[in-house]
């Protein structure tokens, strides 16, 4: 590739990426879905830095300075802070559009476009309908599957997704040659495809610790576990929300390689046919979450079904 970019993994869309700027083919939204911690955010930022910095990304010039700081006049940053986009906040949006620029492009990046309400999305895609030369989109989404039809086909959509941990691992010890192998190993496991989850806990071994611990939590349930300990954990979790949607991506990952494993040979009790099941009931619980289902009854139903 021409560029480097921060991040590891996704070769494929990054080199679709720069053949789009070699051919002058960009498109005027792009939206970059997949999971958090991937490296959405450092794409789109050094996507930015290409097409603003006027000495071809060089990454020490006062513009590609500012884009890193979120300090950029012509390159706005809307963050997910946990609060909705509202149509005020599309509104606003579009009227610094029509200001002046002495940058190459607008660039407008929009973190989470899921959290859009469907008065604001309708606004934006009047503006998505009728492109205004020389302002870009980069958003990015961690549930395109919440985003209206309408808002995604106006939009060019570059999919991205979690690494495997052969990857992740080989990563780790490049930077860290000097790390104990099993760490190396256990860490690129627990970061389930994700490198910004990797440098967490390789930074802050108290993330490490909790993952892991509940990642013990979820094999006892498996293993033996009665409903009154299970109705205690969920009163556990409930009390701490936070936590909820970390239990439920462990546990998918935990009953995955309890089929990876079966499928090796390995002696589970458990049938492919209720470990599927057990996939697919985390997945409906975490849908249901998703849209605002009762936390308790949600997951008090998914325990019992253990």
């Amino acid at each position: 590739m021409k560029y480097k970019w921060p991040v590891i993994g996704h070769v494929k869309q990054l080199e679709e990426l720069e053949q789009d700027l070699a051919q002058d083919r960009l498109g005027h939204a792009y939206l970059f879905a997949g999971p958090s911690q991937i490296g959405k955010m450092p794409i789109v930022r050094t996507f930015s830095q290409i097409l603003q910095c006027p000495n071809n990304f060089c990454r020490e010039c006062p513009t590609c300075r500012q884009i890193e700081k979120g300090q950029h006049i012509d390159t706005m940053v809307l963050r997910d802070e946990g609060e909705s986009l509202k149509i005020e906040d599309i509104r606003e949006l579009i009227s610094h559009l029509s200001t002046t620029t002495s940058s190459p492009y607008k660039i407008v990046t929009i973190q989470n476009l899921e959290r859009i309400t469907n008065e604001a999305a309708n606004a934006f895609l009047k503006t998505l309908e009728e492109p205004i030369p020389g302002v870009l989109f980069l958003m990015t989404s961690i549930q395109k599957q919440r985003l209206l039809p309408t808002l995604i086909s106006r939009i060019r959509t570059i999919s991205l997704h979690a690494l495997s941990d052969t990857v992740i691992h080989d990563y780790i010890r490049e930077i860290r040659p000097n790390l104990d192998p099993k760490m190396v190993e256990m860490v690129s496991a627990y970061a389930m495809g994700k490198p910004g989850r990797a440098m967490v806990f390789l930074n802050d071994p108290d993330s490490f610790r909790f993952y892991q611990d509940m990642h013990h939590q979820i094999a006892k349930f498996l293993e033996r576990s009665t409903k009154t300990d299970r109705m205690m954990y969920v009163e556990g979790l409930l009390k701490e929300p936070e936590r909820v949607p970390i239990f439920l991506e462990l546990f998918v990952y935990v009953v995955r390689r309890l089929i990876f494993k079966k499928m090796e040979g390995a002696e589970i009790s458990c049938s492919f046919e209720d470990l599927f099941n057990l996939i697919h009931r985390l997945d409906q619980a975490r849908f249901e979450l998703d849209h605002n289902v009762n936390a308790r009854l949600t997951l008090e139903n998914l325990l019992l079904d253990v």
